[in-house]
């Protein structure tokens, strides 16, 4: 689009696009599996949000689909949009256009690693965290603990085509549409209204956090969401950040796959777990010291700058 429609509107005017945008096609997307559900499971719909919050059999497949389509409704579609509407190519908006270094792709995946005993500490320090009043902690607790059934229903499988259909749904497509609307276009709007970097980093990574709805993981998402927002802001290219999301992701998944079948011992939860404050710090010293070997490599300096502008 030559003329983009919204190109000169001011930053907060883009966030409320933005916000347009998404709740549009999130319900759209939503009531188009609704639907789909509906038909392909013969319920009613009361039937069928009780199959997809507990799914097995005929259902796991719909819930698989459904989780899918949602991705698409309500990160790649909207974030893709709101591209068209203002700038010339979303793919340039987006800094898609532009490929990452591969040694910068080779420093997000040690730090992917390396981060893990300070996250595992972030969560279980999220875990011995309580709210007030005790209602209201019990009740996030209880959600927790169906989010996490339907999660192991997901990644419950024995085949290898199994596993490539959960990379698929819960890496790829994850990292791809979160950092498209994240990190592509919330960053990119949080830097200019902020005009400061490193606040646009921090903001954005709290919303996504937020996002997920999941208190008990809160503090390891947010983090994960400042890794994410520095490795888009240092290369210049949101695929950094894709990697490092669907790094991330598929790591899990594959570690839950192989414990699964009897190949590892460890399982996903405790995967890079130590309570040696040692380690703790070091690895987050460690991904702190990857991230600034980075930063050298792609000459963030320059870069930083240019998104101050927005």
């Amino acid at each position: 689009m030559k003329n983009p429609v919204f190109a000169n509107i001011s930053n907060g005017g883009k966030l409320l696009l933005l916000l347009g945008v998404v709740v549009v096609f999130a319900l759209t997307s939503s009531l188009l599996g609704l639907l789909i559900g509906k038909w392909y499971l013969h319920v009613d719909l009361v039937q069928l949000a009780a199959l997809i919050s507990q799914p097995e059999g005929k259902a796991l497949k719909f819930a698989l689909f459904f989780q899918l389509l949602s991705q698409i409704g309500i990160f790649i579609i909207p974030a893709f949009i709101f591209g068209l509407f203002v700038a010339p190519s979303p793919w340039h908006y987006l800094k898609m256009d532009r490929k990452a270094a591969g040694i910068s792709l080779g420093i997000i995946t040690l730090a992917v690693y390396a981060i893990l005993p300070f996250v595992n500490y972030l969560t279980d320090l999220n875990h011995g965290l309580h709210l007030t009043p005790p209602v209201l902690d019990n009740w996030i607790r209880a959600k927790e603990a169906q989010a996490q059934t339907m999660t192991e229903a997901f990644l419950k499988t024995d085949t290898t085509g199994g596993l490539i259909i959960n990379l698929i749904i819960m890496a790829v497509v994850p990292a791809i549409g979160e950092e498209m609307l994240f990190r592509g276009v919330l960053q990119r709007l949080f830097v200019a209204i902020t005009r400061n970097v490193h606040v646009g980093i921090f903001i954005t990574a709290f919303l996504f956090s937020a996002f997920h709805m999941q208190f008990l993981g809160f503090l390891p998402r947010f983090a994960l969401g400042i890794m994410l927002g520095y490795a888009f802001v240092m290369t210049n290219s949101l695929w950094a950040a894709i990697w490092l999301h669907f790094v991330n992701n598929a790591s899990s998944v594959i570690v839950y796959y192989l414990h699964h079948i009897g190949y590892l011992k460890i399982s996903m939860e405790h995967f890079g777990e130590t309570q040696n404050s040692v380690y703790i710090i070091g690895s987050l010293a460690m991904t702190i010291w990857l991230f600034i070997m980075m930063y050298n490599k792609e000459g963030a300096d320059v870069r930083m700058k240019f998104f101050e502008k927005g």
